[in-house]
């Protein structure tokens, strides 16, 4: 069925337009400002602002999770919040663990109401070719990278690293564990760390990253989740949220200032479908789907570009 959703304010790079958008089979099928001449159903959301649908980080989610507690915890960790696609990473301890653990965590997500990726999370002695190897074939192509301060950076083979990610590149971001200042500091390590990833010509993030709010757009754009996801956009999904304009607070450029941890989306739509209305969340289980990343970093930002 088609649609239009009728001047929704959304963010420009050169600040806020009125933008109507047609609506086909859940995919936004034309935008531009005005569509008078067009016969459709109409949703009029001029008293709104339109964002994409959110893209969240979660460390959190474990396979012993029973459904009432997965259920509690994915309404009020994210969907309240405006998410509609979920990066949640498995911590891996050891290579022969990666299947195993994996497998439970695609069984934990079958009932995830919104879309997911997955990654993982692993100890720098387990950085190895095999272990990317394995992840390519398990189609994980995000690798949080656990490193403390007496690890040895140059010791690993970087170069065959690289050549085990030949034609399917994985990128590889540092977590930093026990010192949480170690990160905003930006230490040795994290220096040695970046200077590895360029001169290896490795996708990395070095940008501090939080569980629970929106990734951004350059940082989605490393992933390779972008345009997939994190945008609105001809040919995209409906995964959007809005916003009341009367609640939304402006930056002196005049942009939008959106808290996501304190200001909450008046509706959140996910593939078409109002999952948060005024606070009233509706919890389908297993709409959800699992996405993967074909290319990591296929659209770079010249902001984080090496």
């Amino acid at each position: 069925m088609r649609y239009i959703i009728d001047n929704a304010t959304i963010v420009k790079a050169n600040g806020l337009e009125k933008t109507s958008l047609l609506i086909n089979k859940n995919k936004i099928e034309f935008m531009r400002k005005k569509m008078d001449n067009i016969r459709f159903m109409r949703m009029d959301m001029s008293t709104y602002l339109l964002t994409p649908g959110y893209v969240m980080l979660d460390f959190s989610l474990h396979s012993l999770l029973h459904f009432q507690q997965f259920k509690q915890y994915m309404i009020h960790q994210y969907m309240k919040k405006g998410c509609t696609s979920l990066l949640t990473i498995e911590d891996i301890q050891f290579e022969h663990e990666l299947g195993s653990n994996l497998k439970q965590k695609r069984q934990l997500m079958i009932n995830s109401p919104i879309d997911y990726y997955i990654g993982i999370k692993i100890p720098f002695n387990l950085l190895s070719p095999s272990i990317i190897r394995k992840c390519k074939q398990q189609q994980i192509a995000v690798v949080f990278v656990e490193i403390d301060e007496t690890d040895e950076l140059s010791t690993k083979s970087w170069g065959w690293i690289r050549d085990a990610m030949f034609s399917n590149p994985i990128t590889l971001i540092p977590f930093l564990k026990k010192n949480k200042e170690f990160v905003h500091k930006k230490s040795k390590q994290l220096f040695d760390w970046e200077r590895i990833m360029k001169e290896h010509r490795l996708s990395s993030i070095i940008t501090p990253l939080e569980e629970g709010v929106p990734i951004s757009k350059d940082v989605l754009m490393r992933l390779g989740i972008y345009p997939e996801k994190g945008d609105i956009r001809v040919g995209g999904q409906v995964n959007y949220n809005l916003y009341n304009l009367s609640e939304i607070r402006y930056h002196t450029d005049g942009k939008p200032a959106i808290n996501a941890l304190e200001l909450h989306p008046a509706i959140t739509a996910h593939q078409g479908r109002l999952i948060n209305v005024n606070g009233e969340t509706s919890f389908i289980p297993g709409i959800g789907v699992e996405c993967f990343i074909p290319i990591s970093g296929r659209f770079i930002p010249l902001s984080v570009s090496f």
